[in-house]
């Protein structure tokens, strides 16, 4: 079975750690995506990693920390009573 060798073409863009695995594309391209994706959310990127073939680009990223708040038991109420419609 050959091997298949994937390109691999990390950079940092903007304290975000980006990584080009596949296809042509330009530090421009990148920039272009991270700002879309940082007007959709809060949270602080970490590492984009970018793969492209001839008919898709594929976007994968991760957040450097995505804050957590307590899960707290809560106490489920009394399901409601079952009656017939229309009885």
């Amino acid at each position: 079975m050959p091997s298949v060798l994937l390109e691999v073409f990390p950079m940092m863009i903007d304290n975000i750690r980006v990584i080009i695995e596949q296809g042509p594309f330009s530090a421009e391209d990148a920039q272009y995506y991270i700002e879309r994706i940082k007007a959709t959310t809060k949270f602080t990127l970490k590492k984009v990693i970018f793969t492209r073939s001839d008919t898709y680009l594929d976007i994968r990223y991760a957040f450097a920390e995505i804050p957590f708040e307590r899960i707290r038991r809560v106490a489920l109420a009394a399901p409601p009573e079952k009656r017939a419609v229309n009885n």
